[in-house]
């Protein structure tokens, strides 16, 4: 199957939200921060703010609350990053195609690059509504708007991840 498609920001936006709820420490991270963020600022309500440990908590608490409002913004952060990256700024269309076959996932970016993928090297999927995301590596992905494909050729693409992947177990 060959798809030709053009990649937004909004595209790399929803590949790094898709990507970061496929591993649940991280989230897990984002909510322990904002917990121990509410219990440092509750302490000097049932202590007393002029207690040294009311204090500490409430330092503490705000080193806390920074990371919760940091963890979100470093995802914008990277999509921002990752985006400008994709595109050399010479580049003035932003189409890219890729190919995909029961042997390789081929990605070509006309005039700047082609990259093959053989499907050993695929070590993980994750697909929603928006994105479809292809792991080279825990955190290495080969994205694809969801938008590229047709019912049939997703079905296709589903078919050749089950095959390829569980060959790739066994």
């Amino acid at each position: 199957m060959k798809l030709s498609y053009t990649l937004t920001l909004a595209d790399f936006k929803a590949a790094f939200r898709l990507h970061r709820r496929q591993f649940v420490t991280e989230r897990m991270i984002f909510v322990l921060c904002l917990l121990l963020t509410i219990v440092c600022m509750a302490i000097p309500l049932l202590l007393g703010p002029n207690s040294q440990l009311s204090q500490f908590c409430v330092s503490v608490g705000w080193i806390f609350l920074s990371l919760s409002i940091l963890l979100p913004t470093n995802l914008i952060y990277q999509a921002h990053r990752s985006y400008k990256q994709s595109f050399p700024s010479a580049r003035t269309e932003r189409i890219s195609s890729t190919e995909i076959d029961d042997e390789q996932i081929l990605t070509t970016i006309p005039g700047v690059s082609e990259t093959k993928y053989l499907w050993n090297g695929v070590v993980g999927f994750a697909q929603n509504e928006t994105v479809t995301l292809l792991y080279r590596a825990k955190h290495q992905f080969l994205l694809i708007p969801t938008r590229a494909f047709s019912p049939e050729q997703r079905t296709e693409l589903n078919d050749l991840v089950a095959r390829n992947l569980v060959r790739k177990q066994k």
